[in-house]
């Protein structure tokens, strides 16, 4: 059987996608083998899209296109896929309390009202509004009513008062396929109102033994 030698990073960290008025759109920068064309890139790209703020973006939702170069000029990217985020209107809950590292409860996102966020197994977008690049996505393990909701790990950051809790997330794992070698990824935010936070990790292959 195969040994699989891979590698995990980030392609983009937590980026603002804003309204028409902004920052309509991102592109994350290229991600290659490093071989050129000699070797095909094997990667699973996990993307993460999280509305930020309560803004109803109604039916129009955020695009998400990957796109796959298999040759050597900028002219030789093509479309593998696109899809739409979730739109509508997220519900938001400002925190009540300091919360996640350096806390008892660790995993506990403390907030005086639980409405909205009380479904076990739902994806919530935690921001630091300090700190985009500090925000997380939780799942919803448990709940108390109008006191915290306990999430399934521990909290790798620290959070405050000031920070809020959105519960619309979209999360897709694309394995690429074969024959491209270097990939990106353009987020386009068609509304004028709702704004969201994209984030791009991968796994790269880089032996088979």
């Amino acid at each position: 059987m195969a040994d699989y030698t891979k590698i995990n990073g980030q392609l983009m960290d937590w980026s603002t996608c804003d309204d028409t008025g902004g920052v309509p759109t991102l592109e994350t920068p290229e991600l290659d083998s490093g071989e050129g064309l000699n070797d095909a890139i094997e990667t699973q790209l996990q993307i993460d899209v999280a509305h930020q703020d309560a803004n109803d973006a109604g039916t129009n939702n955020l695009e998400v296109i990957i796109l796959g170069k298999s040759g050597t000029t900028d002219e030789d990217w093509h479309e593998i896929m696109r899809f739409q985020a979730s739109g509508g209107q997220a519900n938001a809950q400002i925190l009540a309390a300091a919360s996640g590292s350096g806390q008892a409860n660790p995993n506990r996102i403390e907030v005086a009202a639980t409405a909205n966020f009380e479904t076990p197994g739902d994806l919530y977008f935690l921001k630091d509004v300090g700190s985009l690049a500090d925000s997380c996505i939780v799942f919803n393990k448990d709940y108390i009513v109008n006191d915290y909701v306990e999430a399934i790990d521990d909290l790798v950051n620290a959070y405050d008062n000031a920070d809020y809790l959105y519960d619309i997330v979209d999360q897709w794992s694309i394995t690429l396929p074969p024959g491209f070698q270097s990939v990106k990824v353009l987020f386009a935010n068609p509304d004028g109102d709702a704004t969201y936070a994209c984030r791009v990790r991968y796994t790269m292959v880089t032996d088979i033994v």
